[in-house]
């Protein structure tokens, strides 16, 4: 009987596997293997209750059925028909359990990876430059900042026309901003960041576009669910820099910051104040018990934005406000009441509303006293995860790429055009932005674009690139993570 718990046991957990394997492969585009080794340590509190749904939906029927037919096979294997049978049974259920693993692994490139983080590099020692004090120049007056990450906003959803490729555009009012502000682009046309190892999840995106590093933690490196374990101590990231000039810096989000390591990167690294849904909740701009997509939706988050942007103006400090709005994320995306119905696909109308809800909140601003005194970046935070949509819309003709904007920029760039670029040269070139002088023009891995200097890609090209970011670096785990070894 031991032997048919067993056999019943371990069917239940290969079909479960197999089920979010499916899910994962389905709904997930680009998933990597550094962002689930990632989110394997970093706390998974505050995970949106309709991608759990979502799994189950379409997938809890059949995982039920083979839930039920693993204990009936087990049973009567054992029971019904002979012992033999049911050892069977047991051999042909472990076979099952590796196969569904061995899916899993291979879908995601695991050994692939595995085997180039053995490899030593010694890249990001020989490009990465580690910031000093020194280096940097503020100007006498100092400016404001406000950061917006978009949530898996591509210059791809642009028309062809603009840059992008789609045939109507589905962000007229982000493309409008593109090319009235500073657009950095490999050519005339609306362009933006080409997605990068470590920056293709929000967490990573964030980060790397603030510290200029990527996010690479070893399967063996620190586990970041105790909240006491440092993250990235060896990084002097955005938020870092503007404390030690004075600051006073806030990052809002429409969930829980503490999903994905964020909040501990955003209290680590330059001490802001949250206000994420939780804290929305306690002071009581929302119900106790509102829960809408992540936590509350972009239309909260605008209004909700507007009143701390407006008490950290009449502050004595200069500000930094950061933002990430969340209703464009996959899978399908989230159409709040003002949402039109303007395209068949529901993820068509939710880029096109969050683009004319930036496009209000950026009239607004340019409105206040303090813009003059502002510099505002407008950057999505990776490429959409959203497999249908992609599957559905993207026709391959332009490569996709990571929308970016820089609006009354303190300097004017060297070349805007004939740029390639990595979301991790948005951190030098956003203190560029705001007026900062650069001593070499370069911070971590990433380039001040405002600069004639090269970014790393356009030296090195994408694929080498890409290949060295893959392999290990004891420079990176040592000096970076403060890993030990």
């Amino acid at each position: 009987m031991l032997k048919a718990v067993l056999s019943a046991v371990i069917l239940i957990i290969a079909v479960i596997l197999y089920t979010v394997y499916l899910f994962l492969k389905k709904n997930f585009n680009g998933l990597s293997w550094e962002e689930i080794v990632f989110h394997l340590k970093v706390p998974m509190k505050g995970t949106s209750n309709e991608m759990i749904l979502d799994y189950f939906r379409t997938y809890g029927i059949r995982m039920g059925i083979g839930v039920c037919l693993s204990v009936l096979i087990s049973v009567v294997c054992y029971i019904k028909i002979s012992p033999s049978a049911g050892t069977a049974l047991l051999v042909a259920a472990v076979v099952l359990l590796l196969v569904a693993i061995g899916s899993i692994l291979q879908s995601f490139d695991t050994f692939g990876c595995l085997i180039a983080q053995r490899k030593e590099s010694g890249f990001m020692e020989e490009e990465a430059v580690q910031l000093t004090p020194e280096m940097l120049h503020f100007p006498e007056k100092k400016r404001n900042l406000i950061y917006l990450f978009l949530e898996s906003m591509e210059s791809t959803f642009s028309s062809k026309e603009e840059g992008g490729a789609m045939e109507q555009n589905r962000i007229p009012e982000l493309t409008a901003l593109a090319k009235e502000g500073v657009n950095f682009s490999g050519d005339e046309k609306i362009g933006g960041a080409t997605p990068s190892r470590g920056a293709s999840w929000t967490t990573g995106a964030m980060v790397s576009q603030t510290c200029a590093y990527p996010v690479m933690i070893p399967l063996g490196g620190k586990n970041y669910q105790n909240e006491k374990n440092t993250f990235m101590p060896g990084a002097v990231s955005m938020g870092d820099v503007l404390k030690k000039e004075g600051y006073a810096q806030e990052i809002m989000v429409g969930s829980d910051l503490t999903f994905g390591g964020r909040k501990m990167y955003f209290e680590q690294h330059g001490d802001y104040f949250v206000y994420d849904y939780p804290y929305a909740k306690e002071q009581g701009k929302i119900p106790k018990d509102y829960y809408e997509w992540w936590g509350f939706e972009d239309k909260k988050l605008f209004a909700f934005a507007k009143e701390e942007i407006t008490k950290l103006a009449k502050g004595d400090k200069p500000f930094n406000f950061t933002m990430l709005t969340v209703d464009t994320h996959h899978i399908g995306g989230y159409a709040c009441e003002d949402c039109r119905h303007d395209f068949k696909n529901n993820y068509d109308n939710v880029l096109s509303c969050s683009s004319k809800r930036v496009k209000e909140f950026i009239d607004w601003i340019k409105a206040q006293d303090f813009y003059k005194d502002t510099t505002i970046v407008i950057s999505g935070d990776h490429c959409t995860m959203d497999n249908n949509y992609i599957r559905a819309q993207y026709d391959g003709s332009v490569p996709r790429r990571v929308y970016s904007c820089i609006l009354n920029s303190a300097v004017k760039p060297v070349r805007e055009k004939d740029r390639k670029y990595y979301p991790m040269d948005l951190y030098p070139t956003t203190l560029a932005a705001m007026g900062v002088q650069i001593e070499g023009d370069r911070i971590g891995l990433g380039t001040n674009l405002f600069s004639d200097k090269e970014t790393i890609l356009e030296k090195y090209g994408d694929v080498k690139v890409q290949q060295e970011l893959s392999k290990g670096s004891s420079f990176y785990r040592k000096k970076i993570l403060g890993e030990k070894k």
